[in-house]
């Protein structure tokens, strides 16, 4: 489809998908020969993350490999449509398996979303294990990190969201984020540009959410600040002990 757009649009296509070079080239996020499982959900990030990793692989020095895993929870009453997963990995000549799961992921006085994701990763994670797959690629990106790291500040006082390249089971698998450096904004115009329409999200679950209060505390600080969350990403980087108190002993 990009070759139909016009100069503009396929200039921010490059341009996103340089951004995530550039990711998996500063955090060393992916080596020839690797073996890596994208973890689907039909929502825009997976499956932007899933086309720029398959546009990537085409360049030199990107010889990996890619398999995509949906996980369905049965216990949930939303489904991803398995039609729309199976077309999209198909025109991209990307293996593609769907997982179920069908214990509880409910439980009470718990946020359902917390479960529901950490069942999804644990069936993932054995997955790529069980079929020699050394790196899980996840959809996250930097307006997910920073309000991960809003949440972990003010429910439970620590300076912590997620890493780029996390070792998992002893190194036995990494966990990857090439999304890192992009925003939700840029991965909602990327998607709309490679002609993929995310299916409606219907999960009666996603209102009650922390996540999407911080994600609307996002969007209020953002309008004090465009780039608040370029800056916020870059802060955690550019530590300056000088002016913070030292840390708190356990």
């Amino acid at each position: 489809m990009s070759t139909r757009l016009p100069k503009s649009d396929k200039a921010f296509l490059e341009k996103i998908r340089s951004q995530s070079l550039k990711a998996i080239r500063d955090f060393r996020l992916i080596s020839p020969g690797d073996r890596i499982t994208v973890g689907i959900s039909g929502g825009k990030d997976s499956m932007a993350l899933l086309d720029i990793l398959h546009n990537r692989r085409q360049l030199p020095g990107m010889d990996f490999e890619l398999a995509a895993v949906h996980v369905d929870l049965e216990d949930i009453p939303y489904h991803a449509p398995e039609d729309v997963l199976k077309k999209f990995t198909q025109e991209r000549n990307i293996s593609y398996t769907r997982l179920t799961f069908s214990g509880p992921v409910l439980r009470e006085g718990k946020q359902p979303c917390f479960y529901c994701a950490w069942n999804r990763r644990k069936m993932l994670f054995q997955w790529a294990h069980e079929n020699g797959f050394n790196k899980v690629a996840l959809g996250h990106h930097a307006d997910d990190l920073v309000e991960t790291l809003m949440m972990n500040m003010i429910y439970h006082g620590e300076t912590s969201a997620f890493a780029p390249k996390q070792e998992m089971f002893g190194g036995l698998l990494h966990i990857i984020r090439p999304l890192y450096y992009l925003t939700n904004k840029e991965i909602e115009r990327y998607v709309k540009l490679i002609g993929y329409t995310p299916p409606p999200y219907d999960c009666p679950y996603a209102a009650d959410n922390h996540r999407e209060r911080f994600r609307d505390l996002l969007q209020q600080i953002k309008r004090l600040h465009p780039k608040a969350t370029a800056n916020i990403l870059r802060a955690l980087r550019n530590i300056n002990p000088r002016y913070l108190p030292p840390p708190e002993t356990k």
